[in-house]
């Protein structure tokens, strides 16, 4: 018996795996938790939201997806705020085929061009370079495999973050970031 079931257990998948302890936790709840009863609907989401953050890193999170697909349809004709989330979604894989901005060399390069051109308005320049800056360390620090495509847009995010240096206020200069 233990052999089978460790053959059972070998096939299954990490989403079957998920799919069946999200019902076996989930087993009885909304009885329990008396859904329809709006002060109980009102503890629950008072529970997901501390422990996942509240609309804020929501609404952040909802705000880099929509740039950066926007980014893709539109390319340099973006807004400064999207363009602004785009910066910080660089690394993250978005949409359903998990595709990062980093994978493409070419849309890395449109963006670094279009925050290139804010370099006349410091403010905005500072606020696409952190994002910039965020979506290097998140890559440098991921656990998934870069790709050839990938570690050349890294290579130009790099580029881009030493040469912007100078034009950045002291607290924000990044120097010579390793490769």
């Amino acid at each position: 018996m233990d052999a089978a079931r460790s053959t059972s257990e070998a096939e299954e998948t990490p989403l079957d795996r998920l799919a069946a302890e999200l019902q076996q936790a989930l087993r009885g709840k909304p009885r329990q938790l008396h859904w329809g009863d709006p002060e109980a609907m009102r503890r629950s989401l008072a529970a997901v939201q501390a422990r996942f953050g509240g609309r804020q890193a929501m609404a952040r999170e909802q705000q880099i997806v929509r740039g950066v697909l926007a980014f893709r349809i539109l390319g340099r004709q973006l807004d400064f705020v999207r363009l602004k989330y785009v910066c910080y979604g660089v690394a993250q894989a978005m949409d359903w085929e998990s595709r990062r901005l980093l994978d493409s060399p070419e849309q890395v390069q449109v963006l670094l061009e279009a925050v290139a051109a804010l370099k006349h308005q410091p403010r905005r320049f500072i606020n696409c370079c952190r994002g910039l800056h965020a979506s290097w360390q998140q890559a440098c620090a991921a656990d998934f495999p870069l790709t050839p495509s990938a570690h050349q847009g890294l290579e130009k995010l790099r580029r881009f973050l030493v040469s912007a240096s100078p034009a950045l206020p002291p607290e924000l200069r990044i120097g010579n970031l390793p490769a």
